[in-house]
């Protein structure tokens, strides 16, 4: 032992965790001083393995540590105080294997709920008397099934590239994760989109990044790709329907453009004079471009542990997370939505953490420098699909 002392003995309180079962402090100690100068080990009131090292650059040198935990079925963490790096090691929680029948009969109710919600759409259950006079004028005669079916191949393309994203993120850093879990809805939308779970913290910044930005710029892509083949699959356009279009826009008195569409859309819907200007918009993969951008807009937040609020806590830590939630929700209720802002807050209560996000076992090493550009991939995603909903309080 060195001339370090001992923490002073903290009040017997319940700890949230299992006993400490494993390997001797020394086991500990030696695969910690396989990598780091020590300090000081030793065992904190609640028994956990504690060992003080060196400040010094921890990626790769944690990063092996971890490696070496895992055999013996440990967890470690690394919390930088002073000149000091203090890493305490846990037993690897005991994780129930996924019951995958749960994720393929989500899935289909996913699919059905959308596949409804893309016939009432269709049909003006929900736009009303014009919504459907403009159907009929863009596409006079159209099945209403196949409507239905054209949007929900869309939006689930969307959300589920979006989940896969996620997934070949976790992947390519090797951490367990469910498979996604696809959440139903009521119409217009039919979904509440979908989430997958880890089963265990990412290693360091640099992995909870990758984990937050992932999805988005997967579904962000996914919707560029629905709002282009709407360009290539929609009506001819005519004489007639243009008169009757400019008809119906004048009566209808809608508002259109940016800030009542993402920036993104009326960006790609501007290329449609010269891409296939003699076709139309195919209004239900539009409908499913639009839902897409809007959940690629609600993810890209940087709240929380939404998956903006993800990438937020990589690049700026503990402290800037935190500022930044209260600026994604700022942008919430400016934006309109503060039905999903209220959620929000109310989930962070429900959490018992806060506004906290979450934690990589690594919360000292930095995010890489090429991570920290890609931020601002994040910052014009959200602008690019920022929309205005007026909702009134």
């Amino acid at each position: 032992m060195s001339d370090v002392p001992q923490p002073p003995p903290q009040p017997a309180t319940e700890p949230n965790f299992a006993p400490y079962t494993g390997p001797s402090l020394e086991t500990v100690k030696s695969i910690v001083a396989s990598q780091f100068q020590v300090k000081d080990a030793f065992l904190d009131p609640y028994g956990i393995p504690t060992i003080l090292v060196s400040a010094e650059p921890t990626r790769e040198k944690f990063r092996n540590v971890v490696e070496q935990l895992r055999t013996q079925n440990l967890l470690g963490a690394i919390r930088a105080t002073g000149d000091t790096l203090t890493i305490k090691v846990f037993q690897r929680p005991q994780i129930k294997p996924s019951r995958r029948t749960i994720n393929l009969a989500l899935f289909i109710a996913t699919v059905v709920s959308v596949t409804v919600a893309g016939y009432l759409l269709w049909t003006g259950a929900f736009g009303g008397p014009l919504y459907q006079q403009l159907n009929q004028i863009i596409s006079p005669g159209a099945n209403a099934y196949v409507e239905a079916g054209a949007f929900a191949a869309g939006l689930m393309a969307i959300i589920g590239l979006h989940e896969f994203g996620h997934k070949a993120a976790t992947r390519h850093h090797h951490l367990d994760a469910t498979l996604p879990y696809f959440i139903p809805g009521p119409p217009p939308i039919g979904t509440f989109g979908a989430l997958i779970a880890l089963k265990g913290p990412p290693a360091n910044r640099d992995q909870l990044f990758d984990l937050g930005l992932s999805g988005p710029v997967v579904g962000f892509v996914v919707t560029i790709v629905v709002t282009m083949l709407a360009m290539f699959f929609g009506p001819p356009l005519t004489q007639t329907k243009a008169d009757q279009l400019n008809a119906w826009s004048a009566a209808c008195n809608c508002p259109g453009g940016f800030p009542a569409s993402p920036l993104l859309l009326v960006l790609l819907g501007n290329l449609q004079a010269y891409i296939n200007p003699n076709v139309l918009l195919e209004p239900q993969l539009v409908n499913a471009a639009q839902v897409g951008a809007l959940l690629t807009f609600l993810n890209i937040v940087p709240a929380w542990q939404l998956d903006g609020g993800h990438i937020s806590r990589a690049v700026f830590g503990p402290d800037g997370h935190r500022i930044a939630t209260y600026v994604g929700l700022g942008i919430l209720l400016l934006a309109g939505f503060w039905p999903f802002a209220l959620l929000v807050i109310v989930m962070m209560g429900f959490s018992g953490r806060g506004v906290r996000g979450v934690e990589p076992l690594d919360d000292v090493s930095p995010v890489s420098n090429s991570r920290k550009i890609l931020y601002l991939l994040g910052v014009a995603m959200l602008v690019l699909t920022f929309a205005y909903l007026p909702i009134q309080l």
